[in-house]
């Protein structure tokens, strides 16, 4: 009998799952992924108020070989917020006037289709407002990547890749939700090598195990060297002596996290072929097996020259938030 040890994705469910059970009553969600409507009169869209929002919201996503903005903004003033819009997966309204005491953000979920998320940003006045945002941006930013990160996760629990899945619970005691569409490419015991290549674009997931020796495992330089390493013998390209490695240019972010008092380290940065032309941007997880007294790493990666790569990262990065472990 398998017991569950921990679940990472499940905090990122827990702020709609509740919701979901009204889904059959409200229509779906339109928009594409990574939007955000705005909506707010068109004085206070063209003030300080809303150059201080559009600057946050259109911000360059960090670790992209080219220039992407972390969201879509689409405005519209309120006269024009009809129907047609009501349904947007993310929905920002801007209320500054007397009437508000205070400078707050007000989140909602569901008010008119399903999982959509709304976030009121309330000010007295405008220079409130710019406080607000320059103060609570990144919990703003936050709370959008995580509501598109489980609209994913929960699209893709429903089409799992079950061949793999079953896989990687019965081998290796982890699960992690592989939809269709992807396939694995290498299993060499202690290295797994899962992808899902198209005539433009691969997105792959890479998941690695190695002894837990100490806590000084989980430090910047350690996790690289130890991915760099086994990236080298495992990840090569078509040409004899090329193979993934970490581009060292823009060196990787590194940031350490505990959920249910588990504890994580991310490596969010940019991957390069060794002595090749190839790259582009990986995030990986590291946590402690504690039952089996070894590393779990689970890394997320794209290729796709001259294509947008946000959304196909995020769709990699929301497989890794799904990881599971199991003890005997």
């Amino acid at each position: 009998m398998k017991k569950l040890v921990f679940y990472l994705g499940i905090f990122l469910l827990a702020g709609y799952g509740c919701k979901m059970n009204n889904e059959t009553l409200k229509p779906k969600i339109t928009g594409a992924a990574g939007e955000v409507l705005v909506v707010s009169p068109k004085a206070i869209w063209n003030s300080p108020a809303g150059d201080t929002l559009a600057g946050l919201l259109q911000q360059g996503l960090p670790y992209l070989p080219q220039p992407e903005p972390v969201f879509k903004v689409i405005h519209v003033i309120p006269a024009n917020f009809d129907k047609m819009f009501q349904t947007h997966r993310n929905i920002l309204f801007v209320k500054i006037g007397s009437q508000y005491k205070q400078a707050k953000m007000v989140v909602e979920h569901d008010k008119w289709a399903t999982p959509q998320l709304i976030v009121e940003l309330q000010a007295p006045d405008i220079p409130s407002f710019v406080k607000l945002v320059g103060e609570g941006g990144n919990s703003l930013i936050n709370r959008i990547n995580e509501m598109e990160r489980s609209r994913i996760i929960g699209y893709y629990k429903k089409y799992l890749q079950t061949d793999v899945y079953k896989k990687l619970k019965e081998k290796y005691h982890i699960t992690l939700d592989i939809p269709k569409g992807y396939t694995m490419d290498v299993d060499s015991g202690n290295f797994v090598w899962i992808a899902s290549e198209t005539p433009s674009t691969s997105q792959g997931i890479l998941i690695y195990f190695y002894p837990y020796k100490s806590q000084l495992i989980f430090t910047k330089d350690s996790l690289i060297s130890i991915r760099n390493r086994i990236l080298r013998k495992h990840v090569h390209g078509h040409m004899e002596g090329t193979y993934m490695t970490t581009e060292t240019i823009i060196p990787p972010e590194f940031r350490a996290f505990k959920i249910n008092g588990q504890y994580y380290a991310e490596l969010r940065g940019l991957w390069k072929l060794e002595n090749g032309f190839m790259g582009g941007p990986f995030v990986s997880l590291s946590t402690v097996d504690k039952s089996r007294d070894r590393v779990v790493t689970v890394e997320g990666y794209v290729y796709a020259p001259g294509e947008k790569k946000r959304e196909l990262l995020r769709q990699v990065e929301s497989i890794l938030y799904t990881l599971k472990i199991y003890s005997d």
